[in-house]
């Protein structure tokens, strides 16, 4: 008797400590096809815990890029040209702007290019001058689109405007309902206008948002939500938010502890509720994993058991740590796709 139990106290004890670890091998493995590249072990229990997510606007529930939503050129037979003065001259320039403009013509032969800060930039395309920049600055008229609006001038005279702005993701609402469906609040973060934030805001089904933020002032915001009883991740691929990140309870993306393939929201829904997945499964994994254990036990107290059978329930204890752990994790992950 006293053998049988040694190997159901071992095999209790092995499966103890791997329900406590198992499924953070399990959401490991899982995550990698969500794009869940490494979560520290301590950030799976934080993550658990989170209820409000701060976005950055920058790849969250936008691609991270800018695309041309507008092209209206002065006299409507000059669309072609607007589009390739404008797009060849904004190769040679460097930003988000400038490479959303740049992406509606192929490159040119550019001379004499010079970027004017605050203003825009100017260059010589197939001979011909070229501006692209603020509308009063090129002698355009002031418009109040959505977006940026950016003046075009070719040989001196106003050849049309181009509204630069967010490429929302495709997935964006749906992602901002799933997190919504884990209890999760999501805050939008952005350095644009209050006008263009706010569009933003509606467009994925954000209520709360904050446009115009410095980065000091969204350290300010995680600092606020904390001490209102909040448990706040903040997601953003900036290394100005790095005080930010510091200052909530999880990070991810930039320097934070969690990396993800991208910031997409809807990735960040399937990491919180993996961590719920985890946090669960470590915490079932261990009692359910005594019940054979158990039932050894008592055989052996009644005189009905043997070392074959307490093997056999020792090996169930394992068995029993590593489906529960497994499930939990799977179940999860599951719940965040609907």
């Amino acid at each position: 008797m006293v053998l049988e139990l040694v190997v159901l106290g071992v095999g209790a004890l092995a499966a103890y400590v791997l329900g406590s670890w198992f499924p953070r091998v399990v959401a490991g493995w899982r995550g990698r096809g969500l794009g869940i590249e490494s979560v520290p072990g301590p950030a799976w229990a934080a993550a658990a815990k989170v209820d409000t997510v701060v976005l950055d606007r920058w790849g969250t529930v936008t691609t991270g890029k800018l695309k041309v939503t507008t092209v209206d050129p002065l006299e409507p037979d000059h669309v072609r040209n607007l589009r390739w003065f404008a797009g060849a001259l904004e190769h040679e320039a460097e930003g988000r702007l400038a490479r959303a403009i740049a992406r509606i013509a192929p490159r040119g032969k550019v001379t004499g290019f010079e970027q004017v800060p605050g203003r825009g930039v100017r260059g010589s395309v197939d001979r011909h001058p070229v501006r692209v920049g603020r509308p009063d600055w090129v002698g355009m008229a002031e418009r109040n689109d959505l977006g940026v609006v950016v003046g075009v001038e070719l040989d001196g005279r106003p050849l049309g405007y181009l509204v630069v702005g967010d490429e929302l993701r495709k997935d964006a609402r749906a992602s901002i309902d799933r997190l919504a469906a884990l209890g999760v609040t999501p805050v939008l973060v952005s350095d644009d206008t209050a006008r263009n934030t706010e569009h933003l805001a509606e467009s994925c089904g954000i209520e709360r948002c904050h446009p115009e933020t410095a980065p000091e002032k969204r350290a300010r915001l995680v600092a606020e939500l904390r001490e209102q009883g909040h448990r706040v991740a903040f997601a953003s691929s900036r290394p100005e938010d790095s005080e930010a990140q510091a200052g909530a309870d999880l990070a991810v993306g930039g320097d934070g502890s969690v990396r993800l393939r991208d910031l997409d929201a809807g990735r960040i829904a399937a990491l919180l509720s993996t961590a719920r997945g985890v946090v669960a499964g470590s915490r079932l994994s261990g009692p359910l994993a005594m019940v054979p254990a158990v039932v050894g036990f008592g055989l052996a107290v009644l005189g009905l058991g043997s070392v074959v059978i307490a093997a056999i329930c020792a090996l169930a204890c394992l068995v029993m740590a590593a489906a529960v752990g497994t499930v939990s994790v799977v179940r999860a992950e599951n719940l965040s796709r609907t």
